[in-house]
């Protein structure tokens, strides 16, 4: 973890002194500002990665740059250079593909997964806005240090070049130091004090058991729960330390939680959880899916079967973003499935269903609903 120890904080803080005092004292040398930024990245993801994997990555951003500029609205390049990073990411990333295709071991793909879907995010979103001809400024530089930009490499938020572009062009406003600290003490907070209260329930539910003298069933049902506080603490306090350092740089850095476990509908929650991640599927994954299966006249007439067969497929891909083990496809069809039905209701819900007391008990169901889906997402369930 990137975050995890003193020692790389007090570093990371020290980085971000020297860069902010290049900011201050060169604000009209962007290169110079650059360049800093970009040893800044090096140096403090060199203590989570090796140096092989940063220079291969660098060297495989420079030809995405490079494509994406040079080949601005021409959909076969871009379109192929998509296919490509997709593909080596997924045959660096599940082993049952790099078994199959042994000749596929080498140097590019020795490269570390730390990091390396949210890379592979940046590419495709860069890849795809310039085949769009929504990347109106650009700069080599600034592309790298929006794929290496240390506090969200490892897990997000997913930040958009043109944000990240604008914000490396302006001078962060002084009231960022405070936001920023309050920040990574909010993230820092629920990280080293919250997390480790509810890990040993969360992970497995043979310690409630033993904990508690509960059988089975009450021990699952409370360790569920105890996972659902885990993973949205450890989760959120990383995006909020991240969004915490960023300004402290001078990055405005996107939203990522926005209390998911107050939804009052699966769509709801998914608009508050992983918010980066969940734009970056109905962006790029749900809505060219649609518009694929729209293609066809035929399918094109059945609207609302195509729209769910669209959820299925976007949310399968998300459980087997996380992994290539069947339970995390039954995770990601749970909510494709989920949301289908959701949508089915809200297309169909009745007159009487409104008021106070239906959005607590629709919020109460859809917590119940993704903290069963946790099961299938954290025990193997194949």
């Amino acid at each position: 973890m990137l975050f995890g120890s003193y020692e790389t904080f007090f570093g990371i803080i020290l980085a971000v002194l020297v860069f902010r005092f290049v900011r201050k004292f060169l604000p009209q040398q962007q290169t110079v500002q650059q360049l800093t930024l970009l040893a800044v990245n090096a140096v403090i993801l060199l203590t989570v990665v090796r140096e092989h994997t940063l220079i291969v990555l660098a060297i495989l951003s420079l030809l995405v740059y490079t494509v994406g500029r040079a080949q601005k609205g021409q959909r076969v390049a871009i379109g192929a250079m998509i296919a490509t990073v997709v593909a080596l990411f997924a045959a660096r990333n599940y082993e049952a593909l790099r078994m199959a295709l042994p000749a596929l071991e080498g140097p590019l793909l020795s490269v570390e997964r730390v990091g390396l879907s949210y890379i592979v995010f940046r590419m495709v979103h860069w890849l795809v806005e310039n085949k769009k001809d929504q990347i109106h400024s650009a700069h080599p530089l600034t592309f790298l240090n929006y794929i290496f930009f240390f506090p969200t490499f490892l897990a997000g938020p997913i930040d958009t070049y043109p944000n990240f572009h604008h914000s490396a062009g302006r001078l962060p406003h002084p009231s960022w130091w405070a936001y920023g600290a309050g920040r990574i003490t909010l993230g820092a907070a629920k990280t080293l004090l919250l997390v480790p209260l509810v890990r040993p329930w969360a992970m497995d539910f043979h310690t409630v058991a033993a904990d508690t003298g509960l059988s089975h069933g009450p021990a699952l049902a409370l360790s569920l729960l105890a996972y659902s506080a885990y993973i949205l603490f450890d989760f959120s306090g990383y995006s909020d330390i991240a969004i915490g350092v960023g300004r402290w740089l001078g990055f405005r850095l996107p939203e990522n939680f926005r209390t998911p476990y107050l939804a009052t509908n699966l769509a709801d929650f998914w608009r508050r959880w992983h918010i980066s991640f969940s734009t970056f599927l109905r962006r790029y994954v749900f809505k060219p899916i649609l518009a694929l299966l729209n293609r066809s006249a035929k399918l094109a007439r059945h609207r609302e079967p195509v729209t769910l067969l669209a959820y299925l497929t976007t949310f399968l891909i998300c459980g087997l973003w996380h992994g290539d083990a069947l339970h995390f496809a039954i995770w990601g069809l749970w909510h494709g499935t989920g949301l289908s039905v959701a949508r089915l209701y809200r297309n169909r819900r009745p007159s009487w269903a409104h008021g106070r007391l239906y959005d607590l008990a629709s919020t109460a169901l859809t917590f119940t609903f993704v903290t069963i889906g946790w099961y299938a997402f954290h025990y193997d369930i194949g």
